[in-house]
């Protein structure tokens, strides 16, 4: 009966017509409104390129290991890749995580491979006999050297004692690991090698500061 009689009252057609579209109107705005508000807090969308799947350091990065995504700006690092031809081929000195941002810092310079994409500014990279337990090492560990010498040679003295600590795995080949550390403890590990036994010993990261 109601729709009969809307039908048949033009001007009551036309207020119930206007009326919905003032609320429609409203709340539209409303939704843009948030909409400008969000955009305002976490900035305007910017594309980067983010890891398909968990990839670990020192491996070199193919089409199917990452993708364009696009987030906020707000929620962008500064120095997040934002192109894959940036990325494509080059090798990761750090493990990523699927989902994770690509940022530089975790990307080897151009035409670098192997131990020497993943040899950090300063270290020195040195191969040690580590035997049957350098299958257990992998890319991106990180071990302590100890060096056992004839107790003879030095009574009284402890005749085990580290040699390089904290140092990080690069390459694993056989029995032997490539490991990077200091120019010093490079000098004692090569000492220790030649003139006693080198024990590789797996350990934990030294926390960030």
């Amino acid at each position: 009966m109601r729709l009969r009689l809307l039908s048949r009252s033009p001007l009551t057609y036309w207020i119930a017509v206007g009326g919905l579209a003032l609320v429609t109107t409203l709340a539209i705005s409303q939704l843009l409104g948030r909409a400008r508000t969000e955009a305002a807090r976490y900035g305007s969308p910017r594309a980067v390129l983010v890891a398909t799947r968990d990839l670990r350091a020192g491996g070199q990065l193919s089409n199917g290991d990452i993708a364009v995504r696009s987030l906020p700006s707000a929620l962008v690092p500064p120095d997040a890749v934002g192109d894959a031809a940036q990325a494509r081929g080059r090798v990761l000195v750090t493990p990523v995580f699927a989902g994770q941002v690509v940022v530089r810092r975790q990307l080897a310079p151009w035409g670098l491979t192997g131990a020497a994409a993943l040899l950090p500014p300063g270290k020195r990279g040195i191969s040690v006999a580590a035997g049957p337990a350098a299958a257990r090492l992998g890319k991106g560990d990180t071990v302590d050297v100890l060096a056992t010498f004839d107790p003879a040679t030095a009574p009284g003295k402890e005749p085990t004692f580290p040699v390089a600590t904290g140092a990080s795995v690069l390459d694993v080949s056989g029995e032997a690991v490539t490991i990077a550390v200091d120019p010093e403890e490079a000098k004692r590990v090569a000492f220790a090698a030649a003139h006693g036994a080198v024990t590789v010993v797996l350990s934990s990261p030294v926390p960030a500061s």
